[in-house]
């Protein structure tokens, strides 16, 4: 039996539904936003670069530190199969406008949630750095709609768009902007062959997570090459568009109501 052969056997065998995709990227992301918001700005004081390196400093924050870093190694899970699903969405949808306009109202609705969560601010400058990644998603499903209305065009042609939509992401400082419009034209260009998929994936996820993370966000891939392209029993679709600001809200009020009692 060939490698290929046993690999999509195990395919079928395990098969991995876009639900159970979005229950792993969901606590993946819970964790990731867990360790940023309880941990570094609670524990440690994130907030406030002073108190953060003098908190860092002492000797019991070591532990908190392995704890942090290991809780957020989890969490680069979340944003490539999240961008994927993204992908599989626009794919699949029966009707697009609707699509975009659920992204674009669960942009919106989750940015002062974000804003709260990442830079305990309400809409002041700091939060003008950098927006939250349902933008990118956003401007990548505009640069997946030319890809598929020139794809009877020469394939140079398509690097116009992508350059346009990664300038867009990069101008509007979204997060993630230039990982998320890469692996969006790559989930969508090579959605028909896996390898070349998984294998571009795993090189742009890991060099993405290097420095911090040592590449744990290629891991993510495991969970792409088995995904078997069904639905799943439960209709998580309202869950996740709810869980994305509504957990962050609950992070940042725990931060918000240990400090008043402090």
């Amino acid at each position: 039996m060939s490698l290929n052969t046993y690999l999509q056997n195990k395919r079928r065998e395990i098969g991995f539904s876009h639900n159970f995709l979005t229950i792993i990227a969901m606590l993946s992301m819970l964790i990731d936003h867990a360790a940023l918001t309880l941990i570094r700005n609670g524990k440690l004081y994130g907030y406030d670069a002073t108190l953060y390196n003098n908190a860092i400093s002492l000797p019991e924050a070591k532990k908190w530190i392995i704890l942090y870093t290991l809780m957020r190694m989890i969490g680069r899970l979340a944003f490539p199969i999240f961008t994927f699903l993204i992908v599989e969405g626009f794919r699949k949808t029966s009707n697009l406008f609707k699509y975009i306009i659920r992204l674009v109202i669960l942009a919106l609705v989750s940015e002062i949630p974000y804003d709260l969560m990442v830079f305990n601010e309400f809409m002041t400058n700091n939060c003008l750095q950098i927006q939250n990644v349902v933008f990118t998603y956003i401007i990548g499903i505009f640069l997946l709609i030319i890809l598929r209305a020139i794809k009877q065009l020469p394939f140079i042609v398509s690097i116009f768009p992508v350059v346009a939509a990664l300038y867009l992401a990069v101008l509007f400082k979204t997060d993630y902007a230039v990982e998320g419009i890469i692996l969006m034209y790559i989930f969508y260009t090579f959605r028909h062959d896996l390898n070349i998929k998984c294998i571009l994936t795993i090189i742009v996820t890991f060099l993405m997570s290097l420095e911090h993370y040592y590449g744990a966000a290629a891991l993510s891939v495991f969970f792409i090459y088995f995904y078997d392209g069904q639905k799943g029993y439960i209709d998580l679709k309202r869950i996740h568009y709810v869980f994305y600001p509504l957990h962050m809200l609950i992070l940042y009020f725990i931060i918000y109501i240990s400090n008043i009692n402090n």
